[in-house]
């Protein structure tokens, strides 16, 4: 690449839960682990195997501190400053787990039970990792060649007995894995805790050379499996815009209770496809009548996920004696479902001296913004802005491991987290840089004079609500027609007719843009300022920040083959 002496200054539940590493030693002769009977497995006669899994709980952390990046997490390690329900809603415990370890062709070798006598289950100090080592004999081990490397898939079930269900026993070498299909029937007044968490599922094939199955705990981690979670989490929020404080102490109107009134209380642990790399898309929903005995929602105050729902007499429901605070949430959790089998009713009252008024919802009314399914692993958040003859409110959904805004404002553009612009591109043609130009750094996109390929931008801009985005670029040195966007087909080739100067699409979507050089380059150089424009209903013109910086600007150099 050349030297650029010419720039322009520019003005991110899952949760990613389990890492796994995998040892194989000449260890003692341990009995083999079964199902819940803890009975002997088919070929319990080879080799003694260990598998040791580093567990990872920690929120935000996304991978084992050995494999994590300095900007993969903010908590430090050995503290938990969350309050007990977010840890509630990822606590593992070895009482109430099992490890399903199968073969290439998906044949259960055997069952660990962590709890067992064979079994340990060591937690950190109080970081949210842990280490489980596994001890059992198989020949599965034996049958491949030293120099060989040995493919198994590990299947990970937690947290059933906690909501009142028990693990079915599985027969190993009888048993594929397309016959696990634990369930379980959620109590009215299942709420989870520290001490019993939410049903989890988790996944991952393995292909381990068979030379690190003999490195005993010294072996190197081989990847991660994600915990799903196997419920939804419904949080209906008291966001009133137009409440007036009365001389009483008390606004008006106010939310006072929440109750669930039809709900699915059947659920299955295992989600409906193994394959969620991509996001889970689809409910695996229980095939029963849903409950229609009427479920207080737990009350909590924003910011106080710990609250036990707790009264303090005033009629607020917020918990603190005087009407004020953050908003008032209300809580509740529930299998997979389709989203008209859901029903909830909102008790508030409208005015002083008033009684308690019922607002019923069907989750049907909101399929256009949540979809017809109630999908594991998500929360769907309702919040409510006004009262009228009927109730304002608003829905929006997030996976359990991002944390996402809950407000949106019409005049502020707001990232999803790891939304900011990224770029994919082959290193042959084109890459991206941080320069320094006037003591401020600035990325910058290259690409060498003479490629007909494509870079591919991706961005996810979250806000405001019914906002439209453009991408431009902005000429400067040399930058007139220099550049354009493109559309790809499905082998990733540039489709001439698609050529523009610009790129658009909807806010509230993931998004991309494919951007190459336009037309014969002389041995000047060439750049642009890429700019992302989002335009509001009302016509405002607001800009997309683009960089982790928060410019909105992005350099699109061009330059000439060394």
């Amino acid at each position: 690449m050349v030297n650029h002496t010419r720039h322009i200054s520019p003005r991110y539940g899952i949760l990613q839960w389990l890492l796994l590493a995998v040892i194989a030693a000449a260890c003692a002769t341990a009995e083999p682990a079964g199902g819940e009977s803890g009975a002997g497995s088919r070929g319990d006669n080879g080799s003694t195997v260990a598998l040791r899994f580093t567990i990872c709980t920690a929120d935000g952390a996304g991978s084992h501190p050995s494999l994590r990046s300095a900007a993969a997490g903010t908590r430090a390690t050995g503290v938990w400053e969350e309050d007990a329900a977010d840890v509630a809603e990822r606590i593992l415990s070895a009482d109430d787990m099992r490890v399903h370890i199968f073969d290439q062709s998906g044949v259960l070798l055997t069952t660990a039970i962590p709890s067992a006598a064979d079994y340990t289950l060591t937690p950190g100090d109080n970081d949210g990792y842990y280490s489980l080592t596994v001890a059992f004999n198989h020949d599965y081990f034996d049958k491949f060649p030293d120099d060989a490397t040995v493919p198994f898939t590990v299947m990970i079930l937690a947290n059933l007995r906690s909501i009142g269900a028990g693990y079915a026993d599985y027969s190993p070498g009888a048993t594929r894995l397309s016959d696990v299909a634990d369930s379980f029937v959620m109590d009215s007044g299942y709420y989870p805790t520290a001490d019993g968490g939410i049903p989890m599922y988790g996944l991952r094939s393995f292909t381990v050379a068979k030379n690190q199955l003999t490195q005993g705990i010294d072996a190197p981690i081989a990847g991660q499996i994600d915990m799903l979670r196997a419920l939804c989490r419904i949080d209906v929020a008291d966001r009133v815009v137009n409440a007036t404080l009365n001389p009483d102490g008390l606004s008006y109107p106010r939310v006072v209770s929440v109750e669930m009134t039809r709900w699915n209380d059947h659920g299955y642990i295992r989600p409906r496809y193994d394959d969620y790399a991509q996001g889970l898309r689809y409910a695996n929903i229980y095939p029963a009548s849903p409950a229609t005995t009427a479920v207080a929602a737990r009350r909590i105050q924003e910011g106080d996920h710990g609250d036990d729902g707790g009264d303090d007499g005033d009629g607020d429901g917020d918990g603190d004696g005087d009407g004020d605070g953050d908003a008032t949430i209300y809580r509740f959790y529930c299998p997979e479902a389709e989203a008209d089998e859901m029903h909830f009713s909102v008790g508030a009252i409208l005015a002083p001296g008033e009684g308690i008024r019922q607002f019923r919802v069907s989750l049907s009314d909101f399929q256009s913004q949540i979809g017809s399914q109630l999908i594991r692993n998500h929360i769907y958040r309702f919040d409510i802005h006004a009262f009228d003859t009927r109730l304002d409110l608003t829905a929006t959904v997030a996976d359990w491991h991002v944390q996402t805004d809950e407000y949106r404002l019409d005049d502020i553009v707001s990232m999803e987290p790891g939304g900011l612009l990224q770029w994919e591109y082959d290193t042959a043609d084109f890459a991206v840089s941080t320069e320094t130009y006037n003591g401020n750094p600035e990325q910058q996109l290259s690409l060498l004079n003479g490629t007909t390929r494509a870079a591919t931008g991706r961005f996810h801009i979250l806000s405001p609500t019914g906002a439209r985005w453009r991408a431009t670029l902005i000429p400067g040195e040399n930058g007139v027609d220099a550049f354009e966007f493109v559309d790809l087909d499905d082998r990733g080739r540039v489709i001439e007719a698609s050529a523009r100067p610009y790129a658009e699409g909807t806010v509230g979507t993931p998004a991309q843009i494919h951007i190459r050089g336009k037309g014969a380059a002389d041995a000047y150089r060439h750049w642009a300022e890429l700019v992302i424009e989002v335009l509001t209903p009302d016509g405002t013109v607001l800009y997309a920040p683009l960089t982790a910086g928060m410019s909105s600007k992005f350099i699109i150099y061009r330059e000439n083959r060394l």
